[in-house]
């Protein structure tokens, strides 16, 4: 009697240890697959930028997201997030390409209203844990990059993403580069990760509670940035070879 009683509980824990593992196995099942490709239904959230005509999708697990992003072009495509000054300045920016079937994918931060640096070479860490794209041209060429990063990396040159709404950088490029410039297609889009609600704001974000010392120094770092390009373009068609005097 002790023995079947020991047999039937032995069968109970075995059939319990079972159907953990096959939760488990499900769950990582219904897991995004960073290959590339954006599968209907394969991720928990999505947004359409119509202005753009560009995709994000993502899910939230644990204590990381996986973001896929969806843009017609050839060349890069990029999502940023919470910028803390005007523009883009401050925000956690990633920017992808494929050249040759390769994908090339980096993590940058905003150091200024309209230029980025790599987080590494300002001291900080590419935190992108793994990625992934793929691309199709034609007629509609079409640009598909999936990556999968912690909510909160640690990092002086990251933005968390945490509950509630957050400002979201959306943009995309013809050219298989890090810098050149998206002219109109970019949109900011107000979204909430975790409960997955979203909102177009425009083509530009706003500042997020300024004091009047950090708007100048946002603005005056533009002037300058923007004399800057002047000057050097300027200096470029002067001295260039053959150019009369």
């Amino acid at each position: 009697m002790k023995d079947l009683k020991f047999t039937r509980l032995l069968c109970g824990l075995i059939l319990l240890l079972a159907t953990w593992r096959g939760a488990d196995v499900l769950a990582q099942a219904q897991l995004p697959s960073i290959d590339g490709q954006i599968a209907d239904s394969e991720y928990a959230h999505r947004y359409w930028a119509e202005a753009i005509g560009m995709e994000l999708h993502w899910t939230i697990e644990g204590e990381y997201i996986y973001i896929g992003l969806r843009g017609p072009t050839l060349g890069w495509v990029s999502v940023g997030w919470n910028p803390t000054g005007a523009i883009k300045e401050g925000a956690d920016i990633i920017i992808g390409y494929l050249r040759g079937g390769e994908l090339f994918l980096q993590d940058y931060f905003a150091n200024t209203s309209i230029s980025h640096l790599n987080d590494v070479s300002l001291g900080g860490r590419d935190d992108v844990l793994e990625s992934s794209g793929s691309e199709v041209a034609g007629a509609q060429p079409q640009t598909t990059i999936e990556f999968r990063r912690r909510l909160e990396t640690n990092d002086k040159f990251d933005r968390p993403i945490a509950p509630g709404a957050q400002t979201v950088l959306l943009a995309y490029s013809p050219y298989d580069d890090f810098v050149s410039y998206h002219g109109e297609k970019r949109t900011v889009v107000t979204i909430n990760f975790f409960a997955g609600g979203a909102q177009e704001a425009g083509l530009f974000a706003r500042p997020r509670a300024l004091g009047s010392d950090q708007l100048l120094q946002s603005w005056l770092w533009t002037v300058l940035t923007g004399i800057a390009m002047i000057v050097g373009l300027s200096v470029a068609y002067l001295l260039w070879p053959g150019k009369k005097t």
